[in-house]
């Protein structure tokens, strides 16, 4: 067998490998869910504070230490955090707010929960491979 050919098969193998490797590559990073985080949001309870709309609990929640900056955060968290307080709260005469699992609040961080109850609302966030990055990023530039 002579180089040439020896050289185009290695060439065509290099070629078939580096397809494969960027097919597993696409899919990982846009496809296959590494994580799946879980926010689940459970039974209201009355705060007693007079309001004529949602935005005067949010207002009072943030008088009250809570902070809902999200600002920074990637933008696909930056959605799910806005779905968690749409449905958090809600004014009936009185704001009326929700329990929340699977976010610290205190700590603005998140928990990893396996499931909600059955009587909780699930909400997910699933990290791919191109969240995964976005979240990356994000820590890095927390610590300079």
């Amino acid at each position: 067998m002579g180089l040439k050919k020896v050289l185009m098969i290695v060439g065509i193998v290099f070629l078939v490998l580096m397809v494969v490797l960027a097919g597993v590559a696409f899919y990982f990073y846009n496809f296959y869910v590494f994580k799946t985080v879980r926010i689940c949001v459970g039974e209201a309870r009355d705060l007693g504070v007079p309001c004529e709309v949602v935005e005067d609990c949010i207002d009072a929640a943030r008088e009250n230490g809570y902070d809902f900056d999200f600002e920074g955060l990637p933008d696909f968290i930056q959605e799910k955090f806005g779905e968690v307080l749409d449905e958090v709260g809600y004014c009936n005469e009185t704001c009326w707010l929700k329990d929340v699992r699977g976010i610290d609040v205190d700590l603005q961080e998140l928990e990893f929960l396996d499931s909600c109850e059955d009587w909780e609302m699930e909400i997910a966030i699933e990290i791919r491979g191109k969240e995964g990055l976005e979240i990356l990023k994000y820590l890095k530039s927390r610590e300079e």
